[in-house]
């Protein structure tokens, strides 16, 4: 199964990335939240060229960890 994701900048401050993850059996859209932790400062940009790319893999995974999640029966 091809999958496509997409990711946006945040339109709100209270919200986190827009995330988009299509398929051939639909599309769904949801936001990242928002961090928690001081320590961790929101990305300039999503792209993976803007960041250091071990933190965008990081990202990139917890984003398919929610993903999973949120599919489990």
């Amino acid at each position: 199964m091809k999958k496509k994701i997409h990711i946006f900048e945040p339109t709100s401050e209270t919200l986190g990335a827009e995330v988009t993850i299509a398929s051939h059996h639909g599309r769904k859209t949801f936001h990242l939240k928002r961090p928690l932790s001081p320590k961790e400062q929101p990305p300039l940009a999503i792209e993976s060229f803007a960041i250091d790319p071990d933190y965008y893999a990081e990202l990139m995974q917890r984003v398919e960890t929610l993903h999973r999640t949120r599919n489990e029966p």
